[in-house]
């Protein structure tokens, strides 16, 4: 019997809980949280924020309860502004009654209060990025005294961190999706957390026939914030006269579209839908993903189409692609080993085949067995 079975079997009487930070948009987090959501069909849904009763694609019809906060008028174009609230609107959620509870953080949403009897797993995309090793790439100005105002968001953001490590005592099991989270998790909460890679869905580009031909270009396909370096390395490939695709969404998106629409090398597709998602990646040769990522869904989505992919050595990247088998892997913030990695990705006869067979290895299949294996461990410690 699978452990799935075993999973569903063992909890079909229990009152299951599942906790999110926001649902806005359907990007590699929410995916992630539809296939844990599909372990337990009779599961509740606490979100903080968002409306994902209109995002979330799962098996099931999942009952949704928000926090308080997301009746503030245009939530979903405030809500970063609300991150001193979130704790408080985590700790909201009344969960009372409910004997298992999964929270898929990447914010607040692991500082729940479970009750007593139950037992709380909490799968994290991240350590809060914002407040911990990325803070200063979210805040770049230097503090001053002449800067109260940045004084003040210091001071919330250590208040922050604070709760951070004390609620994360109210969980009994951690699980990384990357042994990279799992080192922060050590670093920041002196926790150990296993690790469970996301899962790809095959079905949208595994199962399709192989385009017959590939342009030899470079492909740029993601959400354009600034974390994400996609506008720098867009910058790069027309300073080195390499083609490249320009698509995704984001503000970085609109401001390449100003400054690159009638470029010889450069097009553009904004938003686009998961079809034209999929024959970009089947159309392109290369896709370059940039930015130190805690995994990445989009470069193992590209390698199931059989596009070679160049990313950094470091973070999730440097465990899900294989250097000169699956892609070429590059020096965080070494633009030289970039434009080496990306000249010789453009030049390398790629075996699209073995591309797939290794984007195959993390399906929606293993992700919820090896999910399932340990969940129904937390269980059986009583």
């Amino acid at each position: 019997m699978s452990s799935v079975t075993q999973l569903k079997e063992r909890t079909r009487n229990m009152r299951v809980a599942v906790v999110h930070d926001w649902v806005f948009v359907r990007r590699g987090g929410e995916r992630v949280l539809e296939q844990i959501l599909n372990l337990f069909p009779q599961a509740e849904l606490h979100c903080l924020l968002g409306q994902p009763e209109k995002v979330l694609l799962t098996q099931n019809k999942h009952n949704s309860i928000k926090s308080f906060l997301n009746r503030l008028p245009g939530v979903g174009k405030i809500y970063k502004l609300l991150l001193p609230w979130l704790p408080m609107a985590a700790e909201s959620f009344n969960l009372n009654g409910f004997d298992l509870i999964i929270s898929s953080s990447s914010c607040a949403a692991k500082g729940i209060i479970p009750p007593p009897h139950a037992k709380h797993l909490c799968y994290i995309h991240s350590p809060m990025r914002y407040a911990w090793d990325q803070e200063h790439n979210y805040f770049p100005k230097a503090v001053a005294l002449t800067s109260p105002l940045e004084i003040l968001r210091r001071a919330l953001l250590q208040k922050l961190r604070m709760w951070d490590v004390c609620s994360t005592a109210r969980v009994d099991l951690l699980v990384a999706n990357s042994h990279f989270v799992a080192r922060r998790c050590e670093l920041y909460y002196r926790r150990h957390a296993v690790v469970v890679h996301p899962s790809v869905d095959l079905s949208r580009f595994a199962q399709k026939p192989l385009a017959q031909a590939r342009e030899n270009r470079v492909l740029l396909f993601g959400a354009w914030v600034p974390y994400k370096k996609m506008l720098e390395a867009l910058d790069l490939c027309v300073r080195w006269g390499i083609p490249v695709t320009a698509a995704g969404q984001g503000a970085e998106l609109q401001l390449a579209a100003q400054k690159y629409s009638n470029h010889p090398l450069v097009r553009l597709n904004i938003e686009p839908s998961d079809a034209d998602v999929a024959s970009l990646y089947e159309t392109h040769k290369v896709l370059l993903f940039p930015a130190l990522e805690d995994f990445g869904i989009v470069p193992l989505e590209a390698m199931a189409s059989g596009c070679w992919v160049v990313a950094p050595k470091q973070g999730g990247t440097g465990e899900t692609v294989t250097d000169g088998r699956t892609g070429s892997l590059f020096e965080l913030g070494d633009t030289a080993s970039l434009e080496l990695a990306l000249r010789k990705a453009l030049a390398v006869d790629v075996d699209t085949q073995t591309l797939r067979a290794h984007a195959g290895s993390f399906s929606h299949e293993r992700f919820a067995e090896n999910l399932a294996d340990h969940i129904l461990t937390l269980l059986e410690k009583g």
